[in-house]
């Protein structure tokens, strides 16, 4: 049986807009159900809107719409208007102090690229390692890419490589891996110094380990998100270095208990974290022992604990002990 949509009625009087066909072809399939909802009420506000606003006709806490919006600037849909100016001579750019932070990879043409890689054989090889670990051809914004993951960035070819064996590969398992999020690795790699291949197969394993824990969190904290933010990712990894696994899943526990299901976020989860590092709680046995003075007779609590990141912020303005 096929469908249609009614070609008139009610709902079409309060009129329409446009949909990218990237979201309805391609991105249907890995984004979840908030972060589709984020979207497209955002394209129905003419493509402008903050968390606040979106927050409130949700019904979903704004730490959620900041994680959806996250993940759909990191797919290189949205734009976010805080985000540095870039200058137009690109070259000047790169050469100055500015950080990886706030400058994109320049845009090499196809002449540049040639004239590059008849200058440095090394690119070359690269490159045709790269059409053979794909198999196909380069398009040109991927062959700017490599280029710039040795010349910009300053990454080791064999690097490069093993950074295109893992797109590959995440690609094969019909993983969401965009050649944008490729390019953020490249950067990341290269402002945490990697420039061995015993330090990028450490930086493999982590990033195999931190997507274990994802689905272990998502899973315990009954969360609908497919795949994690570069945030989140950097998240997980300062919580696996902080803490045990038990202690992060008594803490999604705790997120679970104390938190309204419309509240309930990995942002939570951050908060109760850095609460219970502040306070220096190494396991679950240590949060159960704390003073009960919150308490009330019959053992039960006066008020739900908070781990609002605004309130966490104002303590930490009060206390330069605070940790946030």
């Amino acid at each position: 049986m096929s469908y249609r949509v009614a070609p008139t009625g009610a709902f079409w009087q309060g009129g329409v807009f446009c949909v990218p066909s990237e979201i309805a072809e391609k991105q249907l399939k890995f984004a979840d159900g908030n972060q589709l909802k984020v979207l497209l009420l955002l394209l129905s506000k003419g493509g402008v809107a903050d968390e606040a606003a979106l927050s409130r006709q949700l019904g979903l806490s704004e730490d959620k719409v900041s994680e959806c919006l996250e993940y759909w600037l990191e797919e290189g849909i949205l734009v976010n208007d805080e985000e540095q100016p870039v200058s137009e001579n690109t070259a000047e750019a790169a050469d100055s102090n500015k950080s990886f932070e706030t400058l994109p990879m320049p845009t090499l043409s196809p002449r540049d690229i040639v004239a590059m890689c008849s200058e440095n054989a090394e690119l070359a090889d690269l490159l045709r390692s790269a059409e053979q670990i794909l198999a196909s051809s380069l398009s040109a914004s991927m062959q700017s890419n490599l280029v710039n993951m040795v010349t910009y960035y300053g990454l080791p070819v064999p690097v490069v490589i093993t950074l295109l064996e893992y797109y590959k590969k995440e690609r094969d398992a019909g993983k969401s891996i965009s050649t944008r999020n490729l390019q953020a690795l490249a950067k990341d790699w290269a402002n945490d110094g990697v420039d061995t291949l015993a330090q990028a197969a450490a930086k493999l394993q982590e990033l195999e380990s931190c997507e274990e824990l994802w689905s272990e969190v998502i899973a315990l904290c009954q969360l609908d998100f497919r795949k994690p933010t570069a945030v989140q990712k950097k998240m997980l990894l300062r919580w696996r270095k902080d803490f045990a696994k038990d202690m992060i899943f008594f803490a999604c526990n705790t997120m679970k208990k104390y938190t309204e299901k419309e509240q309930q976020s990995l942002k939570v989860v951050d908060n109760i974290l850095k609460e219970w590092q502040r306070k220096g709680f190494k396991t679950p046995e240590d949060v159960k022992a704390q003073p009960k003075a919150e308490e009330k007779k019959g053992n039960k609590l006066k008020s739900k604990p908070s781990f609002d990141i605004e309130e966490i912020q104002k303590r930490a303005d009060l206390n330069d002990d605070y940790d946030i």
